[in-house]
């Protein structure tokens, strides 16, 4: 009995969180909001993992989002993507400057306006790998309550914000465009069912953002072969939006409101230079390149790499080139992250460590 108990419980958080979100997504999108389904799904769940509520998202449907949303990014790919592939080491390069600018800009403002300990403020300014940089953190002297709250708050005020400015600008893409044709039910579970195996695949030889990346990967073959033109109805996509954004917002589970007064405006301001270095090397990306400026600020944007990659994808740009550019960054502070974090704070625990003897 308590078994079922325990089941019904989470059942029931999961329904209650999901369809809040799927509420928050609707009002924004009757706002006419650029990637209304994502952002006001994350502002409902954040507000009610912040008020105590229990909100929870669970793996499976978790998993069945993200293959839904890979599998779709894959069918609106073209040859044109492709052929404009060869400009991409350039943004790439730039992209590159661009992290570590982001880094030492964030990083600087944390340490020596806010006060907050040099590794505290390194892992803190990290663009991203929220899973990845606290694993990491958890190993050093770092403050994790200011590590996640400064992650998390900056990927919040990226999916909410990011779009909204774009869109004031005239800088969005035109939005998710409507399916060519209406395909078959079969064809479509055809469809999700290769990019299933594709994305635990991917998942399984440990590609970051394994099940979007690898059900792009998959949709995307299929379509270039010919094998299949199936394309996923609006009515799937929606609910894999609101997925995602719920899916973010749970990360505020245990943030108090004493939480949030207390690291706002420092993580607020290092996320404003993170923004300001990052689109500046967005500009220069784009008058090297000649790609769109819009496409190019979301693609440099400091997130994760699912959901930066979705949201670019709601937002109308190419899915290839979002996914490649922030892979590339996930991949790079995989590697450069632990490799900076002892260069700069290995010497500093050794002194410590001398001068406790």
């Amino acid at each position: 009995m308590s078994r079922l108990v325990y089941r019904l419980t989470h059942a029931a958080a999961a329904a209650g969180t999901l369809a809040a979100s799927g509420l928050g997504g609707l009002a924004f999108a009757a706002m006419g909001l650029p990637a209304a389904w994502i952002s006001g799904a994350l502002v409902v769940a954040i507000v009610l993992a912040v008020a105590g509520v229990r909100v929870e998202v669970p793996e499976w449907v978790r998993f069945l989002a993200f293959i839904v949303l890979g599998a779709s990014m894959g069918t609106v790919l073209t040859p044109e993507t492709f052929a404009s592939a060869g400009t991409w080491p350039i943004s790439m390069a730039c992209l590159g400057l661009s992290v570590l600018g982001t880094m030492a800009g964030a990083t600087l403002f944390l340490h020596l306006v806010c006060g907050w300990s040099r590794e505290t403020a390194f892992w803190s300014s990290a663009p991203g790998a929220f899973a990845t940089v606290i694993a990491m953190a958890a190993d050093t002297r770092a403050d994790l309550r200011q590590v996640a709250f400064a992650q998390a708050l900056r990927l919040f005020l990226l999916v909410v914000a990011l779009p909204n400015v774009l869109g004031g600008l005239g800088l969005a893409g035109g939005g998710v465009p409507e399916p060519p044709h209406v395909s078959s039910a079969i064809d479509v579970l055809l469809l999700l069912a290769v990019c299933a195996a594709t994305g635990l695949l991917a998942t399984w030889v440990r590609v970051p953002g394994g099940l979007i990346i690898g059900a792009l990967a998959g949709s995307a073959a299929l379509h270039a072969s010919g094998v299949s033109n199936a394309v996923l109805p609006q009515g799937l996509l929606i609910p894999a939006f609101v997925v995602l954004g719920a899916s973010v917002g749970v990360r505020f589970i245990g943030t108090s409101v004493v939480t949030i007064r207390a690291f706002f405006f420092a993580a607020l301001g290092a996320f404003v230079v993170a923004v300001v270095i990052s689109t500046g090397f967005a500009v220069l990306a784009a008058y090297l390149t000649g790609e769109d400026m819009g496409k190019l600020i979301t693609a440099f944007a400091p997130g994760a790499l699912e959901a930066m990659t979705a949201l670019g994808f709601a937002l109308g740009y190419d899915p290839a080139f979002m996914s490649a550019h922030h892979l590339f960054r996930f991949a790079g502070l995989s590697v450069a992250l632990p490799v900076a974090a002892r260069l700069l704070f290995a010497a500093a625990r050794e002194k410590d460590a001398d001068n406790t003897r």
